[in-house]
């Protein structure tokens, strides 16, 4: 079992740096009947995350084109879970961590409450947790066939 985050999940529906690991993640985690999970915000941040291309790319992403995006992530065998305990748990790791907000917690204490890496393409986490917290993990650093 894997959770993976929206930074992640992003670049399995746009071409973005390290959109080729994400996709060689997803598809080993597919062939390997790993579970992929994330809490109940990944859809909405992935529903943001193109609604900021709408709005930044030039030229900007057509509104038909974002919808196709977001039916193909919607699509994705990504179960999405929400544990008693998560959203305080997480409001308690970003504060001791001090975390600017709280989205990027709900991922890491999911990945902690079920025993499995999480995943991400964010940076700043990496940063901030990566070498506290062995379980987040670096989307920069996956290549086929190491252990997910």
């Amino acid at each position: 079992m894997i959770c993976v985050d929206a930074c992640l999940a992003a670049k399995w529906i746009l071409e973005e740096e390290f959109s080729d690991q994400a996709q060689a993640l997803l598809v080993s985690a597919i062939r390997e009947g790993s579970r992929v999970v994330a809490p109940p915000l990944l859809p909405i941040e992935v529903t943001n995350i193109l609604r900021q291309r709408m709005r930044r790319d030039r030229p900007p992403l057509a509104l038909a084109d974002a919808t196709e995006l977001l039916e193909r992530f919607l699509d994705l065998p990504v179960d999405i879970v929400a544990p008693d305990g998560l959203y305080e748990s997480a409001l308690a790791l970003a504060d001791a961590y001090q975390l600017p907000a709280a989205y990027d917690a709900h991922y890491v204490v999911l990945a902690q409450m079920l025993g499995c890496s999480l995943w991400t393409a964010d940076q700043r986490l990496i940063n901030a947790l990566g070498a506290r917290l062995p379980s987040v993990k670096s989307i920069r650093d996956y290549a086929p066939g190491l252990p997910l």
